[in-house]
């Protein structure tokens, strides 16, 4: 397919989305079908709710007789009391002193007069003032100093007063005032609270001109102690209001009947409920904000998916797998409304992008649908919080799912998960138990469940239909049970050999340097299936003879360079996944076959040998996993052929350093992304492999016994024999 055509493909996919996305929308709840409605017409039908929705006018007015029916919080001021009885002791202070100026006309205790001057002998006590005189500036000093305000014949009586009637007085009034402010006063109770003060008076048996003083200076120092605590009344309010129920409309009831008149209330509700027309400009600010939001949302996905799912926009199949799982889902939501938001089955977009493509782009995703979702179903908080815990969790759980069987526990695991985070949500939101949330969680263990079911039972559909390989397909691949696998043991069983070995090597290496270890072994175990077609031509597969010491260099090539191409045939054969059977096409890539090369150098003049006719028509590895298989192919065959008397672990290690640089100076790796970092990386895991097959053995002690050593000497004639002749044709057959 041509570069314009697959553009204009991808071009089309994001137009459609867009398309399909919008339609969906603007046919949803957010954009019901309204009406022209006038607040105080007549209904021309009935009018009937199409989802559940609260009566807001109903609630408040619940709420509103509870406000009514609570009693504020008061809280006491103890200083208005303290501050009365000050002003009591202080008055009672001030009439003494007064008293003592005018009996004995002693000014000591007078410290300043009403303008704040210093009052002494020479310039306010003369001996020939008269008692009267002192009376008068007496009083005029007490008005000016005394923190209660009486008159001025209050304050006569007060001087005149016996020490004893003083003395009772006053306590009578400290008493009065004590037992008042412990009552305590508010300010719509002060007037009641003096009206009882002086009824207090009225019981003391004295006459009633002391009652009347005493009752003056009491209610003077009357003021408001308890005032309002509008912390706690406001908190109480709070509680209280937050234990009113709100009244539902339930999802089929009438909201109006045909004839009735559109009250305020009723008017609301149609209008939440989308029924009622609203202006253009109003309408058409909302479309814009519709189609401003997808734009956003899509413009992030491309931008997340460049940054980092770039294999996405390079590989068609994956554009329209990601496409068709995206339109499905899209079209469930919009066809799924009015059930309980908990069956919609949005994770499962999440879970198959996880398992085909990449985890991290099932979750985003996932997100993406959850916001489509609550603008298609006009769903708050609740639905958006549930999705995007759940699709972010199984996605997650699902790519640990590496075999068909443990599909029923990880549903279970799901269900869990998704039943407990249903309840936990609608605990949070409404913040009571109802048997409609344990219900609740019935139902999210049910959709969890059936979501990894049917996530896991349209696997296959998705592999076939895209070409794409599964975690779960791969490892059905390692299964020795596979009737490939068993052809390789049985017609070439060096080649099985051979293969286990690169596969345990390539799997180590994958996982190593962060690359698909599964794919990477499953690599290794079929990557030369196409010599079932001529074993007996592999080095590893002879018994006998070689039957390359009878055939023209460039024939021997020619055998094999066919494994590659017969290993695709029978991969589409067995129909292996895309993914191994570009591993098998790449992991020679477009190397040379030396050793035969060589030969017909050797044989022949330079100017007739064709390098082409010893150099692979592959593709150079596309893939960290298809660059790793090719290493490990010729790690294992080099290393094998090693002398076993120089096979140690510096000169092994040696030989694979030299191995990877000819591939990367061959610029075999130009295309598989791997970085010198990788390379070392790589390096370190063959070894590491190597080590744990060729590391030392104890050895078991013989017992003595008289050997022949004519039988001897054979052995190890026939030893060295087959040594030479192994060492002779192992460089060039294992291909």
């Amino acid at each position: 397919m041509s570069l314009s055509k697959r553009r204009f493909i991808k071009i089309a996919i994001v137009l459609i989305s867009f398309i399909l996305t919008l339609s969906t929308v603007l046919t949803g709840e957010y954009f019901f079908k309204s009406e022209k409605i006038e607040l105080g017409s007549v209904a021309t039908k009935r009018y009937i709710a199409p989802r559940e929705i609260e009566n807001t006018y109903a609630t408040e007015r619940k709420k509103e007789e509870v406000r009514k029916n609570i009693e504020p919080l008061y809280k006491e001021d103890s200083k208005v009391k303290e501050d009365a009885l000050s002003k009591l002791e202080l008055l009672f202070t001030k009439v003494q002193e007064a008293r003592m100026y005018v009996e004995e006309g002693n000014a000591d205790n007078y410290s300043s007069n009403p303008e704040g001057d210093i009052i002494n002998e020479e310039n306010l006590v003369q001996e020939e003032e008269s008692r009267e005189e002192r009376m008068e500036r007496a009083i005029e000093l007490l008005k000016a100093q005394s923190p209660i305000l009486l008159l001025d014949q209050q304050f006569k009586a007060l001087i005149e007063m016996e020490s004893g009637s003083i003395k009772e007085l006053k306590n009578k009034c400290i008493d009065v005032l004590e037992s008042t402010y412990d009552m305590g006063i508010r300010e719509e109770t002060k007037t009641k609270t003096i009206l009882d003060v002086k009824s207090q008076f009225e019981t003391f048996h004295t006459n009633e001109e002391i009652n009347n003083l005493g009752y003056d200076i009491v209610a003077s120092l009357i003021q408001p102690n308890n005032f309002i605590d509008e912390i706690a009344t406001n908190k109480m309010i709070e509680e209280r209001l937050k234990q009113v129920e709100p009244v539902m409309i339930l999802q089929g009831q009438k909201i109006v009947d045909e004839g009735e008149i559109i009250t305020e209330e009723i008017y609301s509700i149609l209008d939440s409920l989308g029924f009622i027309q609203k202006e253009f400009k109003e309408e058409a600010i909302k479309y814009v904000g519709v189609v401003l939001l997808i734009c956003l949302l899509q413009i992030f996905i491309y931008i997340y998916i460049w940054f980092f799912n770039r294999s996405i926009i390079h590989s068609l199949r994956k554009t329209l797998l990601l496409f068709s799982i995206y339109c499905l889902i899209i079209l469930i939501i919009r066809s799924m409304t009015p059930l309980h938001f908990a069956w919609i089955p949005i994770p499962i977009a999440g879970m198959l992008l996880a398992v085909l493509v990449d985890v991290r782009i099932g979750i985003i995703i996932n997100g993406y649908l959850a916001i489509i979702g609550a603008l298609i179903n006009k769903e708050g908080i609740d639905f958006l919080m549930f999705f995007i815990i759940v699709g972010t969790i199984f996605p997650i759980l699902v790519t640990n799912i590496y075999k068909r069987s443990r599909i029923l526990w990880m549903g279970f695991v799901a269900g869990i998960i998704n039943g407990i985070t249903l309840m936990s949500i609608e605990f949070f939101l409404i913040g009571e138990y109802s048997v409609e949330i344990i219900y609740s969680g019935y139902y999210g263990i049910l959709s969890g469940i059936l979501a990894v079911i049917i996530t896991a039972g349209s696997l296959p559909f998705w592999e076939v239909a895209f070409d794409l390989v599964t975690p779960i397909k791969l490892m059905e691949l390692t299964n020795p049970d596979q009737h490939l696998l068993k052809r390789l043991l049985i017609e070439a069983p060096g080649t099985y050999h051979h293969s286990l070995i690169v596969a345990n090597l390539a799997e180590t290496a994958a996982a190593d340097i962060g690359a698909n270890s599964l794919l990477a072994r499953v690599g290794g175990y079929y990557h030369d299936i196409g010599k079932l077609a001529y074993p007996q031509y592999f080095k590893e597969n002879q018994m006998m003879e070689n039957p390359h010491d009878y055939l023209e260099p460039t024939v021997s090539a020619s055998i094999l360079k066919q494994h590659i191409e017969n290993g695709l045939k029978i991969a589409a054969e067995y129909k292996l996944p895309k993914p191994v059977r570009n591993i098998i096409e790449q992991h020679h890539g477009t190397s040379r076959i030396q050793y035969f090369y060589y030969k017909a150098l050797k044989d022949s003049s330079p100017d007739e040998v064709k390098k082409e006719d010893f150099t692979y028509q592959g593709v150079i590895p596309k893939t960290k996993e298809a660059a790793v298989v090719m290493l490990a192919d010729t790690v294992e065959a080099a290393v094998r052929s090693m002398d076993p008397q120089n096979k140690n672990k510096e000169e092994c290690e040696k030989l694979i350093r030299k191995l990877i640089k000819d591939k990367l100076d061959e610029g075999q790796l130009n295309d598989s992304d791997l970085t010198i970092k990788d390379l070392e990386t790589i390096v370190q895991a063959f070894m590491k492999v190597f080590n744990g097959m060729h590391h030392e053995r104890v050895k078991y002690p013989e017992k003595e016994e008289k050997k022949n050593e004519h039988f001897d000497r054979k052995q190890r004639f026939s030893t060295k024999r087959e040594s030479k002749k192994h060492n002779k044709g192992s460089h060039h057959t294992s291909a």
